[in-house]
């Protein structure tokens, strides 16, 4: 064998091995590269998705949660994405208008400051706070969010183990 086939052999298996100490740097300081992916690929997917909002339904607020149910060791990462929106309509009106609406087989989820039918772990615990002090503030309107949620595996991520 020729040096020069050699060299670019010994050059070949060191940059794959930088490659592969910077995935794996990038892994464990920053996170899971796929939960990334697939939180963006839900973005993309409901932004297409919700377009049919209610005639005078307000955009205030866009919303992304990537991480944990609730404490430690839950084995599960959560994907939310989701609008904070405001309309000067009855519930049952806003519900229905998204009723039918799914996303990737995900359905489109309404809920109101009221909280009787929220989840109770993360992001919707939060949500629902953020919903609830802005309730007081514009009583006019009926503020609700609307969103899409899925779990997916833990994968080591940080993010994932609250």
């Amino acid at each position: 064998m020729s040096r020069s086939f050699i060299k670019k052999v010994f050059l070949i298996i060191i940059v794959f091995i930088a490659l592969f100490l910077i995935g794996i740097f990038r892994w464990v300081f920053y996170g899971a590269p796929i939960h990334d992916f697939r939180l963006w690929m839900m973005e993309q997917h409901f932004a297409r998705a919700t377009t049919q909002h209610p005639n005078n339904s307000v955009f205030l607020e866009k919303k992304t949660y990537l991480g944990g149910p609730d404490t430690h060791g839950s084995g599960t990462c959560i994907y939310a994405v989701g609008e904070l929106r405001a309309a000067s309509l009855q519930e049952d009106v806003i519900r229905q208008t998204y009723q039918d609406i799914k996303v990737k087989n995900l359905p489109l989820k309404v809920f109101f400051a009221d909280g009787t039918d929220w989840p109770q772990e993360s992001p919707f615990v939060n949500w629902q706070d953020e919903l609830w002090d802005m309730s007081h503030v514009n009583t006019n309107d009926t503020l609700y969010i609307v969103y899409i949620a899925t779990k997916h595996p833990f994968l080591g991520d940080f993010r994932c183990d609250d």
